[in-house]
């Protein structure tokens, strides 16, 4: 079982469409046995699922906790599962952040179920302590996406330095890669091209060849409560989120 987690301190950046459009790809295109798992209180990828998330108290915070079993708290949406996010995961924070194998609880938990799952995909907030460093731990490798603009790119340089801290409780946690979002090569925007160079620059090979334009279809697809391949398989989110799995399981291969 691979975890994998998509995260980024900036909000608005494409973590959690991201998240939900790699799982669609792995399970479609991999045939592979896919859960996601929501770690926002905002429940953001949830919502993208549509599942039902308001007064929820069966989530993911709760499966870390210990207190429902897992199987009580999956969802299961087409082929992939659902641990879900809720408002229960701000209430849940202090708890985890007691137990005694923080920051590890996740990964602990995980062990439980890593005969059931091919890929465990994790949507992070946007915020650089509690559940994204669970995320980070229990991770084997974790994605950055990288929305082509300043403060994006001046948040990126901090989520940096602060992942190599995890690396050090964790040398297991890898930086798979930094992708670009909402960006597209052919367009003229002389700031956006300025700063993916320097990200190629300081990043090199970490900076992955796929990029994500910006396509309405990929929100539509959110509010309708379902994937980019399920909704609008000839569009550019759809093209786009294929290159960027098949680029992340040739990573993961290698």
């Amino acid at each position: 079982m691979k975890i994998i987690s998509i995260v980024n301190n900036k909000g608005g950046v494409g973590k959690t469409t991201s998240a939900q459009s790699i799982a669609a790809g792995l399970s479609k295109f991999a045939n592979a046995r896919v859960l996601v798992i929501d770690l926002d209180a905002q429940a953001s990828l949830t919502k993208s699922f549509g599942i039902q998330h308001a007064g929820l108290k069966k989530d993911s915070g709760s499966f870390i906790t210990g207190e429902y079993e897992f199987d009580e708290i999956v969802k299961r949406v087409g082929d992939i599962d659902v641990l879900p996010g809720s408002a229960e995961l701000i209430h849940r924070e202090d708890t985890i952040k007691a137990a005694p194998v923080f920051p590890f609880n996740l990964k602990i938990a995980l062990e439980k179920i890593k005969d059931r799952y091919d890929f465990v995909i994790i949507d992070c907030p946007p915020a650089l302590y509690g559940n994204t460093r669970l995320a980070l731990v229990s991770c084997h490798q974790y994605y950055v996406p990288l929305q082509a603009e300043f403060l994006s790119y001046e948040g990126l340089r901090n989520f940096l330095v602060y992942s190599a801290e995890i690396k050090k409780i964790s040398p297991s946690t890898n930086l798979g890669g930094v992708f670009a979002t909402r960006y597209n090569p052919k367009i003229r925007k002389k700031i956006s091209h300025e700063l993916i160079n320097a990200t190629k620059e300081q990043l090199g090979d970490v900076f992955m060849t796929s990029y994500i334009r910006d396509n309405i279809a990929l929100s539509e697809a959110q509010a309708n409560g379902t994937t980019i391949f399920d909704y609008a398989p000839n569009s550019n989110g759809a093209e786009d989120y294929y290159k960027l799995t098949r680029e992340i399981l040739e990573r993961i291969n290698n």
